[in-house]
């Protein structure tokens, strides 16, 4: 698996409704938070739409449009001994970059508390991650023997043709994160976020946000 540095600014729009003035948004009320997100090296957008089911419990339903990359690289495939030739035959694979974009659909339970005053939460989130290009990237092939370096077999193509596999693919992930709301006024608070997400596909990445959390009573 590659671990990906994900540094993610979210510009977030909250609605809440309250009939009372709480540290946290109003419990028993519904919130909803469109959410842009500019990633290094991708982007995307995400809708959150959430339950205060307590002063110290959200749930939180998320889905959206988001990508990332793959670097390029080299993997080392097979190496096979040919008696004939007296050498090994290896087969090792190049692999350009390639954009990963899925379309996310999370649950978030988060936990509101208090350190030194300052308004604290930790998260963790679950859901399927549905990615509709993944063999959308160039692969190339190369057989040779090893110490003759004589070339056997070279083939280029699309990873989906090269190894007859599906373009479209549905991955479970998770992850664990915690934050802090400052605020600045009663109706608005800077949110602050740092969260570790794993998508069984092999995507690992860390993701580091700040947003603006506007209030609505």
């Amino acid at each position: 698996m590659k671990t990906f540095i994900l540094i993610i600014l979210f510009c977030s729009f909250t609605i809440s409704y309250s009939q009372n003035d709480t540290a946290y948004n109003s419990y028993g009320r519904f919130f909803i938070t469109p959410t842009l997100r500019y990633n290094i090296p991708a982007k995307g957008i995400k809708l959150n739409i959430g339950y205060n089911i307590s002063e110290h419990f959200s749930i939180i339903l998320s889905s959206g449009y988001m990508r990332t990359f793959t670097d390029s690289h080299n993997s080392f495939q097979q190496s096979v001994w040919d008696d004939n030739a007296k050498d090994y035959l290896e087969t090792t694979s190049f692999h350009a970059e390639h954009t990963h974009q899925f379309i996310p659909v999370d649950l978030t339970l988060r936990y509101n508390f208090y350190v030194f005053g300052i308004q604290t939460y930790v998260m963790y989130q679950a859901g399927w991650n549905y990615l509709f290009n993944e063999g959308d990237y160039d692969v190339t092939l190369l057989t040779k023997y090893k110490n003759s370096d004589q070339i056997v077999e070279a083939k280029t193509g699309k990873a989906s043709d090269i190894y007859n596999s599906s373009r479209t693919n549905s991955s479970f992930g998770n992850g664990l994160g915690a934050g802090v709301l400052v605020p600045l006024t009663d109706l608005l608070k800077i949110d602050i976020s740092c969260s570790y997400i794993h998508i069984n596909y092999g995507l690992d990445f860390l993701s580091l946000g700040a947003g603006l959390n506007f209030i609505i009573k």
